[in-house]
């Protein structure tokens, strides 16, 4: 059973999404529709497009033509309905651990005293308790 596009039954719809990299076409006219609930697998060969369809899902691309609808809303920046673990690490080498943990904060709004609090909860929590400071290479 096909969900129309938009419905608020419909967690992801995409809608002739096709994603462009300086000319070079990535993903080309993707229609998909995600029920509530549901659980899906994008698999295909390397290079095929997997990865950038996700990351349209997810808000960390923008699609170059078509339409992203979660949960029946447009989607405008960061999709801040859906986690997402990358594929391979995603920590920013020149920042500390806790400035990559902060970074995560500031992009769901929190700031100040609050963050630093947060984040020092977390640095606790995965045992990095006197790594704060240091770089994800040392």
């Amino acid at each position: 059973m096909e969900i129309p596009l938009g419905t608020s039954n419909c967690a992801v719809a995409l809608k002739g999404v096709t994603k462009q990299f300086s000319g070079y076409t990535a993903v080309e006219s993707i229609t998909l529709d995600v029920a509530a609930g549901r659980f899906v697998s994008i698999v295909g060969p390397s290079g095929c497009g997997k990865s950038t369809v996700l990351n349209v899902i997810a808000g960390l691309l923008a699609a170059t033509t078509g339409v992203v609808h979660i949960f029946g809303e447009p989607l405008t920046g960061i999709n801040r309905r859906a986690s997402y673990m990358f594929q391979q690490d995603a920590l920013l080498p020149w920042k500390t651990v806790t400035d990559n943990i902060l970074l995560g904060l500031k992009i769901r709004g929190r700031t100040g005293r609050e963050a630093l609090d947060e984040a020092n909860s977390w640095i606790e929590r995965v045992g990095l308790m006197g790594f704060s400071n240091h770089y994800p290479t040392s």
